[in-house]
């Protein structure tokens, strides 16, 4: 597994889409960072195929979750509706 420490940016992200998506839950940055997350490789292939997606979704770092997700056939956590629409496959949410 390799650390979110040598992904400045993807960590960065992380940080803000925590902080934007649970303002009344505030978890830390070093909590999802301790925690067992596989860091996905970005590649320019994976940049393509998300760019090649239809635009359900407006957030280009969510298009490049989506198209991980169904390049290697992941499930993705997340209460956002629109990934459905390009059929990954969601992991069930405590709403």
């Amino acid at each position: 597994m390799r650390s979110l420490k040598s992904r400045p940016l993807l960590a960065k992200h992380l940080a803000m889409k925590v902080n934007m998506h649970d303002a009344k839950r505030k978890l830390s940055l070093s909590a999802v960072m301790a925690a067992e997350f596989r860091v996905l490789d970005v590649t320019a292939r994976l940049l393509e195929a998300a760019a090649e997606l239809p635009r359900h979704h407006a957030d280009p770092f969510d298009r490049v979750l989506i198209a991980h997700a169904l390049q290697d056939d992941l499930s993705v956590l997340t209460r956002d509706a629109a990934f459905a629409d390009y059929g990954v496959r969601l992991a069930p949410t405590n709403a």
